[in-house]
């Protein structure tokens, strides 16, 4: 499988001219890299040396999104931070359900050389992230799940319209049409998804704004959220399976998450054969963007306390 990198510079493709070079970071700036992943041209962002982190974004969101985790773990792991396939810069597959993605991820993780990473999700990437430690076990050394869908049936009522209705039709139709329509879309996730909008970084607004132009995100995103949300809220739960997960797991939520309610983070926690809960107050969905710091005083240590070996491979290319 090809790999290509180089630090953040100007694209060569249409879909690779639509981004600019992303703010650096206090640490180490981020490398953006391109890997050829069974033919699905692939984008993620990769910074520090060690045992390798691998971070799953959200539905309609990318890799960006992890700039306060990217910074907070380079000095101790190797972080990876990818864009599914179809969101952002990534091409796209045709299933673009949590399992169709978790089999990629692992096909991705295999491709850069982190095949025993630990996987951290957020939102729909949470439920990736079980998927990919519900197929292999034992590579996933410990699990981090972040405001993770799939824990329970209640979801914000807004995204049951999407999905069930003609409405998510027009939203992918109509928001490429209109003049400043992904601003307007960006601008809505902020607020449902934020419990304090203006917290968060003007870069995440920049990214987010560009990667709702490209031109498969909105169509993968309606795509998700069809295949994990129905007439009654979310569908195709794991929660019944998460007893078959040995590995330590972190359940971290937001007090004030609209999306998605604080109280399934616990009833996962409860599930879980090896969990750990935290619940972090005046933060909504968006937790890695919003609350990074807050988040990372949680990461750290488990990390720390869970830890795992570094092979040959997964040591950074």
């Amino acid at each position: 499988m090809a790999l290509h990198h180089r630090r953040l510079a100007p694209y060569r493709t249409r879909r690779e001219t639509m981004m600019k070079r992303p703010v650096p970071v206090r640490g180490e700036t981020p490398k953006e890299r391109w890997v050829d992943v069974e033919g699905t041209r692939t984008r993620y962002l990769e910074t520090g040396q060690g045992a390798p982190v691998l971070l799953i974004h959200g539905e309609g969101s990318v890799s960006e999104q992890w700039y306060g985790i990217l910074e907070g773990l380079a000095t101790s792991h190797r972080v990876v931070a990818v864009d599914l396939p179809g969101y952002g810069y990534s091409e796209r597959i045709t299933d673009a359900s949590p399992a169709g993605m978790a089999t990629f991820v692992w096909n991705f993780a295999r491709a850069v050389g982190a095949e025993r990473p630990v996987v951290v999700g957020h939102s729909f990437g949470g439920a990736v992230a079980v998927h990919m430690a519900l197929q292999r076990p034992d590579h996933v050394p410990s699990l981090v799940l972040i405001s993770s869908a799939g824990m329970g049936r209640a979801i914000n009522p807004a995204m049951v319209i999407l999905a069930v209705t003609p409405l998510g039709d027009l939203t992918k139709w109509l928001i490429p049409r209109l003049p400043s329509g992904p601003r307007l879309l960006v601008a809505s996730v902020a607020v449902l998804g934020a419990s304090r909008p203006w917290r968060l970084p003007s870069a995440w607004w920049r990214s987010q704004v560009k990667a709702v132009s490209s031109p498969e995100a909105l169509p993968t995103t309606l795509r998700s959220e069809r295949a994990t949300v129905g007439l009654l809220g979310q569908k195709n739960l794991l929660t019944g399976r998460l007893p078959e997960l040995p590995m330590p797991t972190l359940v971290a939520w937001g007090l004030q998450d609209l999306l998605v309610p604080f109280w399934q983070g616990i009833g996962a926690r409860r599930r879980l054969r090896n969990g750990q809960l935290k619940v972090i107050p005046c933060t909504g969905h968006l937790m890695p963007t919003e609350a990074a710091g807050e988040l990372l005083k949680t990461l750290r240590p488990f990390l720390l306390h869970s830890g795992h070996s570094m092979t040959t491979t997964e040591q950074r290319r």
